[in-house]
C-alpha cells in the first residue's frame, strides 16, 4: 500500500511482503552481518599476526654484516647500525661480519678504517669474519673485490639486461643542464640502451671508455621490509650505471653482489637507504637470486627534528670516549633508539643481556636523540662495575673509566698544591686539605664499590662531562686527605647532635655539640675505647655495624651521658662519628666509613678529635679560634 512521506508529500512506493518473509530476511541479513563482522575480525587477527611474525626471530642462524665505507669515522648511527645488526647474529646463533666499503676512492679518509676497528673493539662488538681476521667469504674490502663485480656486471650486459653506456661525463652533465633548465626530471635519455651487443663489444675493445648502466623496469618495483611492511616509489627507476668508467662498481650493485656471495640473510641499515632499496630487489630479481631480509631503521634526529649532524656532539663517537662514557653504556643507550626490548631491569640491558632478549620490534620514524637519558644509563652501569659483594672482582672497565680519571683528578689537585693556587680543581679550597695519606685505601681493592658509590654521589653534567670525577675527589677529600685542625674545628663549632627534650613540635630546639662540653669529652672518650677495642681481624663492614650498633647505641652508655638532652642517640652517634673521621661531609655510611679508612686511620682521627673537644674544654668561651693558631 502507497503511503504520502509526512517530509516531503512525495508517494513512497511500497510493497507489502508477507510476514514469513520478512521473518527470513531478517534472518538472513542478521546472518551476513554476523558473517561480515566475523570475516572482518579474522582478518584483523590475521594481520596482527603478519606483524607479530614479522617481528620474530628467525629460526635459523643468521648472517648479518656491517659495511661501513671509511669516507668518515664511527658515529652514533652507525655503532647502532652494527649493534643491532650484532643482536640479530648472536641473538639467532650466526654470523657477524664486518666488510669495508671503499668504492668511492676520492673521498677515503687515511685512517678511517683503522679506527672503526679501534671504535668497535671499545664499544664491545666483535666480528667473525673481516679484513683483519679474513673468513671464506673474503676479501673483505670491496676495493679487492673487483673482478667478481665485473664478471656479474659482464653477465647482466651479455644478458641483455645492462648495457655499456659510452657517453662522456661532459655530455651527461650537459644534458642535464637543459633538461633541468625545462623543468624536466634529469634522467639518463638512453642515448645508448639501444646499441647492438656487438657493436658495444667492438667499441669496448677499442678501448672506447664506458659505465655499465642496469636497465631498469618500467614500472615502479614493491619491496618487503621488516619495518615498513610495504613500500614502493611512485616513479620507475633511471636506468643506472652499476659499473662506473674507472672499473669500480656503484655502492648499489656492489652492496648487492657481495651481499649475495658473503650469504648475507638480513641487511638491517637506517631509513636513508630505503628508497634505494628497490634498486638492490631488482638487481637481485635479475640474477635470479632470493633477496636478503630487510629492515630499516628510523632516522635519527635531533631535538628541531633536523638529521643529526656528525658534528654534533651527540653523533661523535670521539665525544663518548673523552667524556668516560661506558662503553656498555653507550651501546645501551644506542639500543634504546628506536628497539622497544626490554630486560629484567626495564631498559637497562648489558649486551648480554641484549642479546638474549632482542627481537626486530623496531619504531617506525624519525628518532629523536635525547642525551638526557644518558646520564642514567651511565650511573647504572657504573653501579655494575664493582658490586657490593667482595666475593665478584670488579669488571675490567673499572680501571679506565673511573680508577684511572680519579687519580689523575688528585694528581690535578696535588699539582695545584704544589703551585699555591687558592682555589684548586673541582673548586676545593686549598685550605681544606691536608697532607695526603700514603696508602689511600679508598683507591685499593676491596673499596671498588665505595669509590664506585662516592662517583655516583655526583651528577653526570653533559656539557663537562669529566667534571664529575673531580667532584668525586671532593666529596671524598678526607678518604685521600688528612683533615686540617682548623677545619675540624670549625666543623665542631657547627655540630648540632639533635633536638632538645622535651621536643617541641612547633619548633625544635637543635642540641649544639659543644653546649655541654663536658659530655663531648665524655661521649668522645667513650667512643675512642671501644673502637680501640675491635682488633684488626674483626675490622670488617659487618663486625664496625655490629659495634655501632649494639655497643655505642645499644649498651646506654651514650643514652647516659645525653640523658633527658638528646631525642635521638643513634643520630648522635652517627653524627659524633662522622665529625671526627671526615669532618661531618656527607657520603658513604659509617661503617663503610670506617672500613674504608682502616683501623689505624680510624683510631687516629678518634685520637685527634678526642685532643679537639678536651682543648675546647679548656678555653675559655669566645677564644675558642685560638686553639687551632697553637
Amino acid at each position: 500500500m502507497n503511503q504520502i512521506s509526512p517530509r516531503s508529500g512525495h508517494v513512497l512506493l511500497r510493497r507489502a511482503v508477507p510476514c514469513a518473509w520478512a521473518g527470513k530476511l531478517f534472518r538472513t541479513s542478521s546472518a551476513q552481518r554476523l558473517q561480515c563482522f566475523s570475516c572482518a575480525s579474522a582478518q584483523r587477527i590475521a594481520d596482527r599476526q603478519v606483524r607479530e611474525d614479522r617481528f620474530k626471530l628467525p629460526d635459523s642462524p643468521c648472517r648479518t654484516r656491517f659495511a661501513p665505507s671509511p669516507t668518515g669515522y664511527l658515529h652514533l648511527g652507525s655503532l647502532r647500525t652494527a649493534l643491532f645488526n650484532y643482536l640479530l647474529d648472536r641473538a639467532t646463533g650466526g654470523q657477524f661480519i664486518l666488510r669495508i666499503e671503499d668504492t668511492d676512492q676520492t673521498r677515503l679518509v687515511p685512517d678511517a678504517e683503522e679506527k672503526l676497528y679501534e671504535d668497535l673493539k671499545w664499544a664491545g662488538l666483535s666480528w667473525d669474519e673481516g679484513p683483519d681476521i679474513q673468513g671464506p667469504y673474503g676479501p673483505y674490502r670491496q676495493s679487492e673485490r673487483l673482478p667478481l663485480h665485473a664478471e656479474h656486471a659482464n653477465k647482466l650486459v651479455r644478458e641483455g639486461k645492462a648495457y655499456r653506456c659510452f657517453c662522456s661525463p661532459e655530455a651527461l652533465e650537459e644534458h642535464k643542464r637543459q633538461v633541468h633548465e625545462l623543468g624536466q626530471p634529469t634522467l639518463y635519455p638512453g642515448t645508448c640502451r639501444n646499441i647492438p651487443l656487438e657493436e658495444s663489444d667492438r667499441r669496448a675493445a677499442a678501448g672506447e671508455r664506458y659505465a655499465v648502466r642496469f636497465k631498469s623496469s618500467e614500472t615502479p618495483v614493491m619491496i618487503h621490509d621488516i619495518i615498513y611492511n610495504r613500500f614502493r616509489k611512485k616513479d620507475p627507476e633511471d636506468d643506472y650505471v652499476i659499473l662506473k668508467r674507472d672499473g669500480f662498481p656503484t655502492y648499489h650493485f656492489a652492496n648487492v653482489v657481495d651481499d649475495r656471495h658473503m650469504k648475507i640473510t638480513h641487511v638491517i641499515r637506517g631509513a636513508e637507504w630505503l628508497i634505494s632499496t628497490p634498486k638492490h630487489v631488482e638487481l637481485y630479481s635479475a640474477f635470479g637470486w632470493e633477496p636478503p631480509k630487510f629492515a630499516h631503521l628510523g632516522l635519527l634526529v635531533d631535538q628541531n627534528r633536523q638529521k643529526l649532524s656528525k658534528r654534533d656532539n651527540s653523533a661523535n663517537m670521539a665525544w663518548y670516549k673523552e667524556s668516560r662514557i661506558l662503553p656498555v653504556a653507550l651501546l645501551n643507550f644506542a639500543a634504546q633508539l628506536g628497539w622497544r626490548g626490554k630486560g629484567p631491569q626495564g631498559n637497562v640491558m648489558d649486551l648480554q643481556e641484549m642479546v638474549a632478549n632482542f627481537n626486530l620490534q623496531f619504531t617506525k620514524g624519525d628518532i629523536i636523540v635525547s642525551l638526557q637519558k644518558l646520564p642514567h644509563l651511565q650511573d647504572k652501569h657504573l653501579a655494575r662495575l664493582a658490586p657490593e659483594d667482595r666475593k665478584v672482582s670488579p669488571a675490567p672497565q673499572f680501571q679506565t673509566h673511573v680508577l684511572a680519571p680519579i687519580k689523575s683528578a688528585i694528581a690535578a689537585i696535588e699539582e695545584s698544591r704544589r703551585h699555591s693556587l687558592p682555589t684548586i680543581p673541582s673548586s676545593i679550597p686549598a685550605s681544606s686539605l691536608g697532607e695526603p695519606l700514603q696508602t689511600p685505601r679508598i683507591l685499593s681493592s676491596p673499596f671498588e664499590a665505595d669509590l664506585v658509590r662516592g662517583l655516583l654521589g655526583t651528577r653526570l653534567n653533559l656539557d663537562d662531562p669529566t667534571a664529575r670525577f673531580s667532584e668525586a675527589v671532593a666529596k671524598l677529600k678526607y678518604f685521600i686527605w688528612q683533615i686540617p685542625l682548623d677545619v675540624l674545628v670549625a666543623r665542631l663549632k657547627e655540630l648540632e647532635l639533635g633536638s632538645r627534650l622535651p621536643v617541641s613540635e612547633s619548633e625544635p630546639v637543635p642540641v649544639k655539640a659543644c653546649d655541654d662540653k663536658e659530655k663531648l669529652v665524655e661521649a668522645i672518650g667513650y667512643m675512642l675505647e671501644k673502637v680501640s677495642a675491635v682488633d684488626e681481624g674483626s675490622w670488617t663492614r659487618e663486625g664496625l655495624d655490629k659495634l655501632l650498633k649494639d655497643v655505642l647505641i645499644g649498651d646506654g652508655r651514650m643514652a647516659g651521658i645525653y640523658a633527658g638532652v638528646v631525642d635521638d642517640i643513634q643520630k648522635l652517634v652517627f653524627k659524633l662519628m662522622r665529625w671526627a673521621l671526615v669532618a661531618s661531609e656527607p657520603g658513604l655510611p659509617i661503617p663503610h666509613t670506617m672500613h674504608v679508612l682502616g683501623r689505624e686511620q680510624t683510631l687516629q682521627r678518634l685520637g685527634v678529635a678526642k685532643s679537639v673537644v678536651e682543648e675546647v674544654v679548656n678555653i675559655p668561651e669566645g677564644h675558642e679560634d685560638e686553639m687551632t693558631e697553637q
